[in-house]
This record gives C-alpha cells, structure tokens and sequence, in this order.
C-alpha cells in the first residue's frame, strides 16, 4: 500500500504541473482543476484543499517549482522559468515522468525499451556528495586512446548527461593541459572512483551554469572551433524532427530560403566540433550549409 500511494502521490504531481505549466492567466481554479482529475482515467481519490497545498509543498522542494494562487482564486506556476528546457527541475520532472510511466507498466515487459544510461549510474551517489559538500575525488581514468589507466586528484565542479552517458566536468590537479578542466566519462573509461576528506574552494571565474552553453554535447574547445552563427537548410521531414528535439538551445527557424522551395531554414549560435558536424552529417542530403562543411 505504502508504495502505490508513492506512485499516485508521484503521478498526481506530475499531472499537476502538465496542466498549470504553459496555462496563461489567470489560471485554473480548484473547482476547475477538480473537473479535470475527476475526467483522468484511473485517477485515486478526490482533489481537496488540503490535498492541493501538500503537493504544492511537496513540488516546492523538491523541484522548486511554486504553485500559488496569488489572487487566492486561481493557481499557476509563478515560476515557470525553472522548467526550462535545460534545467535540472525539467529533467527531475522528466524522471519522474519516465519512472511514474515504467512502474505502471512494467508487466509489459520487453515491449517497452527506455533508453538507457550504462555504467555511471553506480557513481552517481558518490559524485552527487562530492559536488555537495566540495570534496577532492581520486579517480583512476584510461582514456580510449591510452594503454594504460592514470590516477589522478580532481576537484568536481558539475555533472553532466549527454547522449547516454554521465560526465564529471573537473580540475584535475597538476594537469600541464592548457585548459586544467577536463570532462571524464563515467563509463569503463573510469576504473576506480573515490571521495577523498579534502575538502576544496571552487574557482570563482568558472560559471557552470554557462560552460558548456554554446557546446553541442560535452566537447569544449573555443581555441580550435570558435563560436559563431551557423545556417543550415533542410528538408521538411528533418525540419519536423528539428521543431521537436532542437539540436541546441540556440535553435531558431527562419522562412524558406531563395531557390530552395519546400526547405526550411534554421540558425545556430554554436562551437562547431565534429560531433556536431557529425550530428549533422547524419542526416546526408537531407540537410546542407554553406557554413560547415558537411561533405
């Protein structure tokens, strides 16, 4: 029992945010939002008051996410930025979403097939203390280019997903590297993880939150591949996916070019590494630019 209560608290939660999060003002009264649980399929229980402030709270801390009925009649999110597309709110929302979704379902089996996050997960905890309390990690790394692993001290400044994979962005100490920060995967790459008591004071010039802005995944190199405006062109099949799953943040679609009748137009403001170019390259003649060469 104690579990399918957490289930439905967690399904009422992430219900509550899809209907409050892109409505306008001046937003749904309880009355309003009453009439929409009672019509969700399979729904627990009624909605309340009482029931309404818990999980408004709840959704509080644990996403930052404020729910509030400023007029004391209708409720909306009066913080909706912190659902942006690259926020960890959003993507504690899409968890919960995922998990909420598999649990329900999960006699289904071999009929659905998540994407999968491999090996890193087990570091998880042991990074996550590391970031919170500002403690030194020892790591013992082997590049896939290298014979043999290294050990190293490196001081965790944030941790990153990208495309299946954990990464740890870190100062590793003694690097003779240009750039001392390096990103290590939490793969088989990894051989040995271990937080240390050494404790270490962050650099304050080194902004997080803007590091990897104009990357295309992890792969940060300015001094070889500078930031600037790239256009490219593609057909209506690729532009539909593009419209869904942005390829970056900096994604803009601009009308149909001269002389290209039925494409569509799209501009970024990236670093254009080869994973990039690669990303685009997958596509073939799907997609082409004059500003990267994608032969």
């Amino acid at each position: 029992m104690k579990n399918e209560l957490s289930m439905a608290q967690l399904k009422f939660d992430v219900w509550l945010i899809e209907q409050l999060q892109n409505m306008p003002a001046p937003g749904l009264t309880l009355e309003e939002l009453k009439q929409r649980w009672a019509s969700v399929p399979g729904h627990v229980g009624g909605l309340s008051r009482d029931k309404l402030t818990k999980h408004r709270q709840y959704i509080s801390k644990f996403l930052g996410v404020n729910i509030e009925a400023r007029d004391r009649k209708h409720y909306r999110i009066t913080n909706p930025e912190k659902l942006h597309l690259a926020s960890l709110a959003n993507d504690l929302l899409k968890s919960i979403q995922n998990y909420a979704f598999l649990q329900e379902y999960k006699d289904l089996g071999d009929l659905i097939q998540p994407e999968q996050i491999e090996n890193g997960a087990r570091y998880l905890q042991l990074v996550g203390q590391a970031l919170r309390d500002k403690r030194k990690l020892r790591i013992r790394y082997q590049k896939f280019a290298d014979t043999e692993p290294y050990d190293a001290i490196i001081r965790p400044y944030c941790l990153k997903a990208h495309q299946g994979r954990w990464y740890i962005l870190a100062y590793k100490e003694g690097s003779t590297h240009s750039n001392p920060l390096q990103t290590f995967a939490l793969d088989d790459r990894t051989q040995d993880l271990a937080i240390t008591s050494e404790t270490f004071v962050p650099d304050p010039d080194i902004d997080v939150s803007t590091y990897f802005r104009d990357c295309f995944g992890i792969w940060r190199d300015f001094e070889h591949y500078p930031v600037r405006d790239i256009t490219i062109s593609c057909s209506p099949g690729v532009a539909q996916y593009l419209r869904t799953l942005p390829l970056h943040h900096s994604q803009k679609e601009s009308p149909f070019r001269e002389g290209e009748e039925g494409w569509y137009s799209f501009q970024y403001h990236i670093s254009p590494t080869p994973d990039f170019i690669g990303e685009l390259r997958r596509w073939g003649k799907d997609i082409i630019s004059n500003d990267v060469d994608l032969k």
